[in-house]
């Protein structure tokens, strides 16, 4: 009898701890969703959804994955025809009315994976089946105080996210995307990641991701651009651009991020008479020397000193917004 409820116990730790085992790890599924960017061969359709300013834009992409690289088919009526190339660190935008092809170059954040995971806990919420697909659903949500919570649909065989949902501070949710059908043995050729020949090929005359040195920016504006004394925890430099807009002064655009947040700060100069360019959102009244709107992007600051406009943006609570700008002398 003793043999036997020993059998019985031994039999039982073993199936506990295979259970145990096959539980994934929600931090390396994060991980390996990351990696499965750069690897992961594929065509397929995309549906995406976003909110802005209370309005849904709906698109359907057709998307070709190979070595590290994407092509974005857009068939919804408003982008139809457009073409999107992701090569990494170019961005290829192909249009087919003029047949021109221009050209960006793009900054990539490193270490992005583990920016994510020291701000963010990766929780397994539950597993789900998607295109006939066994996926792990890892919910991230923010270590500490407030911020916007991520939802992935993790393939388990590729690593591949194929659904993704992400909700504001404030638990809306305001984007998804999901991949509709899936052609796993797809072989796109190389000619899809390339300018087609016979197409006139331009470099955008504002490369928006280029990051200059702060220097050479205040140079290029006029004035010395400056640096916040504080930023909330766990957000680090992404790095300073020009942003030029229509009948709009041209801009610093200096950019913190936390792996899935952001904080972008504006600065630029405000000549008398002017106004500020551009409408920020939906205008709450003023907050001391600020102004103080509500967008689609989330809570933004505005305050001018000594000739010179800040505005500062961020999916954060207002009180945190301030102490920003407020550091910004």
């Amino acid at each position: 009898m003793l043999n036997r409820w020993m059998t019985i116990a031994i039999l039982f730790a073993a199936a506990m701890g295979m259970a145990f085992a096959q539980k994934p790890d929600p931090a390396q599924r994060v991980r390996a969703a990351y990696q499965a960017e750069s690897r992961v061969t594929l065509s397929g359709v995309m549906r995406t959804t976003s909110t802005v300013q209370a309005t849904e834009i709906s698109s359907e992409v057709v998307v070709y994955r190979k070595a590290g690289m994407t092509r974005y088919e857009y068939r919804s009526p408003e982008l139809r025809g457009l073409v999107l190339i992701d090569k990494g660190d170019t961005l290829i935008r192909l249009d087919p009315t003029t047949r021109t092809a221009t050209v960006e170059t793009v900054h990539r954040s490193p270490a992005t994976v583990d920016l994510v995971l020291k701000n963010y806990r990766a929780e397994l919420s539950e597993q789900e089946q998607l295109l006939g697909r066994q996926t792990d659903v890892i919910t991230l949500k923010p270590r500490r105080g407030s911020g916007p919570t991520r939802k992935l649909w993790i393939d388990r065989a590729t690593g591949l996210v194929l659904r993704t949902e992400q909700y504001n501070s404030s638990g809306k949710l305001v984007s998804r995307s999901f991949y509709s059908s899936v052609d796993w043995k797809a072989s796109p050729p190389d000619s899809l990641f390339t300018v087609p020949d016979g197409w006139k090929q331009v470099v955008a005359p504002v490369q928006t991701e280029r990051h200059w040195e702060k220097e050479d920016l205040s140079r290029r504006l006029g004035f010395t651009v400056r640096e916040p004394g504080y930023v909330p925890p766990g957000f680090v430099l992404d790095g300073f651009h020009l942003v030029i807009r229509p009948n709009a002064q041209p801009s610093a655009h200096i950019r913190y991020v936390d792996g899935l947040n952001s904080i972008s700060i504006f600065e630029h100069r405000c000549p008398a008479g002017r106004g500020r360019g551009f409408q920020w959102g939906r205008r709450m009244g003023r907050r001391g020397n600020c102004e103080f709107f509500i967008s689609s992007e989330g809570n933004v600051l505005v305050k001018e000193v000594g000739g010179i406009r800040f505005i500062v943006v961020g999916d954060l609570p207002e009180s945190e917004l301030q102490k920003v700008i407020d550091s910004l002398r």
